[in-house]
Order: C-alpha cells, then structure tokens, then sequence
C-alpha cells in the first residue's frame, strides 16, 4: 500500500508543469519590474542562504499569510525550496488560492 501511495504521490508532483530553470528565473529578475520570489523553507533554511529578493513564507504558511502578502493574484511569483519538492506543492496551494502566474524552480536552490 505504501508503494502505490509513494508512486501517486511521485506522479502528482511530477505533473506541475509550470517549472522553470535558474537562467530563466535570473532573466525574469532582469526584465520584470514586479516578481515575487517566494522561498517556501524554514526560517532557518531561509537565513542560512537565500536568493536575493525572496521573501520568506514556510510551505506550512503560505495559506494564512500570502493573500496578506501578494494582493494581486495576477502577480507574477516564482517559488523555490531545498530541491523543488516544497515548492511544488506550494505553487499548487497558490494555484487553489486563484494565483495565475506562478512557477516553480525546477531542483530548487540545490540546483544553481
């Protein structure tokens, strides 16, 4: 039972198809005078090293506090963790939330 679980599971986030590379991520921050970049780890993942102009909002946060945060749902974010696990399931929480512009850093900030 485990299995299959772990195999839905693996299936489902691989199913996000709005990921996005490093390079294209350092030319949406050249040309785009508002993105948000939404580091989804914990604090202390956050203040050990972090992208410049991320914000930080854990994973187990990002429902109660990112319509505080980011009011225009148009908005273009990009969101990032560890090596992309967190960060899809937020951009999917984002999504629910009726968010329409938003991408993930496919490996995460191990990947750079």
């Amino acid at each position: 039972m485990k299995r299959l679980i772990d195999r839905l599971h693996n299936r489902f986030m691989r199913s996000y198809n709005n990921d996005i590379d490093y390079p294209t991520l350092n030319t949406m921050m050249r040309t785009n005078k508002k993105i948000w970049i939404i580091d989804v780890r914990t604090k202390d993942e956050f203040y050990s090293g972090h992208l410049n102009m991320a914000i930080n909002v854990p994973l187990q946060d990002i429902r109660e506090k990112i319509e505080r945060i980011i009011k225009n749902k148009n908005e273009l974010i990009v969101v990032y963790c560890q090596s992309g696990g967190r960060s899809r399931k937020a951009c999917l929480k984002l999504e629910k939330l009726g968010y329409l512009n938003v991408y993930n850093l496919k490996g995460g900030i191990d990947n750079i």
